[in-house]
Parts: C-alpha cells; structure tokens; sequence
C-alpha cells in the first residue's frame, strides 16, 4: 500500500520504519518544542496524508520516550477523509523541561484496515460468561 504524503514545511520529515519488521511509522517534529513538567502540547509535524478509505492511522507513543523520558502521547485517529496537518498530542509527566528538537521521532503511527461498522438497537444482548462485569473483574 501507498499513502500520499503532503510536505507543509520544509523541515519535515517523511514518516518512516526503522527496522524492517516494525509495525509502526516514527513520526518527527519540524519545530523545536520545549515542554515544561505537566504541560500538553499539540507537536507539528508538517506533514498531511492521504489515507486510503477503509484504513485509518494511530497515534501511539514511542516507547523509548515515555519509559525514559515521561513523555507520553495522547492516543489520535487520523481518518482516511481527514486532509490537514497532523499533529501529535503530549504530555510531560516528568518533573523536568523537556526540549524537543527539529527531526526528533515523537510518536509513531499504526496504519490499521479498519471494519465499517453499523449499529443496532435491541432490547437485549446475547448472555455470556462475563455478563456486566466490569474494571477487575477478574483479579489482578
């Protein structure tokens, strides 16, 4: 599969995999960003996409920065009709700054097949073993 990829500024960079096996594309920031302790910031990366109907691009973090870095990025959808710069959404957890710099791998992004889905109202759902039970319900 191809995506078409839109350069908004000149400092950004193509979303690309590391090692051939990832799963995911890194996505980097085309602007320096200085994140204080608690602070969320919407990350530019200069770039629109044109993802095909019937998939769609997830936003996650990457793991080196939350692990060591408290950084964690805030969960996004990027939709196959959805034309305009992507950014990424993050937070700093830690009690230090954080200075994101131009070309730094900030997030990564899953393109996933996704199910067009209807929905339909009943007066029942099927019973299961689960039933309503709900957050712990089956121990730690």
């Amino acid at each position: 599969m191809k995506i078409k990829v839109k350069k908004l500024k000149a400092e950004a960079v193509l979303p690309q995999m590391m090692r051939q096996g990832d799963a995911a594309f890194d996505l980097a920031t085309c602007e320096d960003v200085l994140l204080h302790p608690g602070e969320t910031k919407i990350i530019p990366i200069g770039l629109a996409l044109e993802i095909p109907v019937g998939f769609v691009g997830n936003i996650r973090d990457r793991s080196g920065l939350a692990g060591k870095h408290a950084l964690h990025t805030l969960a996004g959808i990027i939709d196959s009709n959805y034309r305009g710069e992507i950014g990424i959404v993050m937070t700093n957890l830690s009690q230090t700054d954080y200075q994101i710099k131009i070309g730094d791998r900030v997030a990564q992004m899953l393109i996933q097949k996704i199910e067009i889905t209807e929905f339909e109202e009943v007066e029942e759902l099927s019973d299961t073993n689960r039933g309503e039970k709900g957050f712990n319900s089956s121990g730690y």
